[in-house]
């Protein structure tokens, strides 16, 4: 039995666990993210982490999903605007030169790509996307079975996608950017809008109650999303046209009224020939879903260097 020390690293945990090649999750929990010292305490705990699961099991190597900009091939994060003092360290050479094992950085959205092909919606396919949809969206493409990274390592920023001439600025430096339109967030903006108040605390998961309620502005704001989010979706059809795309984030949680909404806006505007190509689904894996991930993109990289 294989096993991996698999670690998701965000703004305000870092999680951790031992995953089995099974897809079993053991010893997890998490601990608060440093913010200062971050290049040294973000390693530290790490090791310490992996020395502890290799008390109990054989760890074979380790994989580590990470907010923002990763370069996976070099296991380097190249930008973070959530952790202070994290851009441009270099993760896995300190973690391997402490432990001696592989190990794997990849981006969060990357990895939870990878897990979804693993044990997830997009199980047994080679081409995929992932769009994330939260306070921003964010995005990973699969193409015959390997990432796209970019020149740069940059590829599958998709929630930055312009889908509105010259229209809302956007914290990216560009206009009109998908995120500013399909995001959680920009589906309260419409509600609060519309209702004609501010609401400031007002969550999605509390509109969708009032549009379940047949509130009116709350179905006014939630149209305005869904069919921005088509729109974007048809666009990553018509651009990649992968087996699937995966839609994830918190919102994914409304289940198949959500999904039947989406598909019913997208079918209307994509090409009659991606209707059959495309399929379009909710991501399967909610708890422990970057745990997996990460598993999955340790083991990524060692199928891609041996």
């Amino acid at each position: 039995m294989n096993y991996s020390a698999c670690f998701d690293i965000g703004g305000t945990f870092i999680k951790y666990g031992v995953v089995s090649e099974e897809g079993k999750v053991l010893l997890h929990g998490q601990t608060e993210t440093p913010q200062e010292d971050t290049p040294n305490r973000i390693p530290d705990i790490l090791t310490e982490k992996i020395q502890y699961f290799k008390t109990h099991y054989p760890i074979k190597n380790i994989g580590i999903s990470s907010c923002g900009l990763v370069d996976g091939t070099e296991g380097k994060v190249l930008f973070s605007s959530n952790i202070k003092g994290y851009s441009g360290l270099r993760l896995a050479d300190i973690v391997e030169a402490r432990t001696g094992l592989s190990v794997a950085v990849e981006n969060d959205v990357r990895s939870a790509c990878l897990g979804e092909m693993w044990l997830g919606a997009a199980n047994g396919k080679k081409d995929v996307v992932l769009l994330t949809i939260g306070t921003g969206i964010g995005g990973a493409i699969v193409i015959n079975g390997q990432l796209m990274r970019g020149a740069g390592n940059l590829a599958g920023e998709l929630g930055h996608m312009s889908i509105v001439h010259d229209g809302e600025s956007c914290p990216c430096g560009g206009r009109g950017c998908l995120e500013r339109y399909a995001s959680t967030s920009a589906f309260v903006r419409y509600y609060q809008n519309l209702a004609g108040n501010q609401l400031e605390d007002i969550r999605g998961k509390e509109i969708m109650e009032l549009v379940h309620k047949n509130d009116q502005a709350a179905l006014d704001a939630y149209q305005l999303f869904i069919d921005y989010l088509s729109t974007g979706l048809v666009n990553i059809a018509h651009f990649y046209n992968p087996e699937i795309i995966i839609i994830g984030g918190g919102i994914t949680a409304q289940g198949d009224s959500f999904l039947a909404d989406i598909r019913e806006s997208y079918n209307q505007k994509v090409m009659e020939l991606y209707k059959q190509s495309t399929r379009l689904e909710l991501a399967e894996l909610h708890n422990n879903a970057a745990l997996f991930g990460a598993y999955a993109a340790v083991n990524y990289k060692t199928s891609r260097t041996n």
